[in-house]
């Protein structure tokens, strides 16, 4: 590994932490760039090195948050533990979970995280593709199931993680998976 790709990767790693942070303490709209980069203790110029402005470096976190979702969610292996997977993913990167779903401004990203899960949704979940009687499309069924996980992601980070993501995982299945195949499935 090149050693000047391992400088890059860790000066943009102290600028995203940083810029996590400090949203976490003062909400994103009153940050500077001057804030993001005494906090990482890198200099002005280094900064607009990377990135064009605070934007993009947050766009850059969560993107990366994004990828790994998609990563995981993807192995066929592991589909029959996605609740537990993205609850655990959650906690794991509980900051920037917050920031995703409780800051204005990332809308864009959050509409990505949903259709990632609702295509994994789509993708895995065989008994919902194979249902013909049913009066709500399929693809209405997963990008509910995907807004719902979502809300129940943001509750629990908002309550403090109260509950493991195994336990979180069985509630969104009884609450939200059973439920939803079981009205997909009614008949016109």
């Amino acid at each position: 590994m090149d050693k000047s790709d391992r400088r890059v990767r860790r000066t943009q790693q102290l600028l995203g932490d940083a810029l996590v942070s400090l949203i976490l303490e003062k909400g994103y709209d009153t940050i500077t760039i001057k804030d993001i980069t005494n906090r990482a203790d890198v200099g002005h110029a280094t900064f607009y090195r990377h990135y064009k402005d605070k934007d993009e470096l947050l766009g850059k976190k969560l993107e990366d948050v994004i990828q790994e979702l998609e990563a995981f969610t993807r192995e066929p292996s592991l589909q029959d533990a996605e609740g537990y997977l993205i609850f655990k993913h959650a906690q794991e990167n509980s900051a920037l979970y917050r920031i995703l779903l409780n800051s204005q401004g990332t809308a864009r990203v959050r509409k990505r995280v949903q259709d990632t899960i609702a295509t994994n949704i789509l993708r895995n979940c065989r008994p919902l593709q194979s249902t013909k009687s049913s009066i709500i499309p399929v693809e209405i069924v997963a990008h509910h199931m995907a807004g719902s996980i979502l809300l129940l992601v943001e509750w629990w980070l908002d309550h403090d993680m109260p509950y493991a993501p195994h336990q979180m995982a069985k509630i969104y299945d009884q609450l939200i998976t059973t439920v939803t195949r079981t009205a997909s499935q009614q008949d016109e």
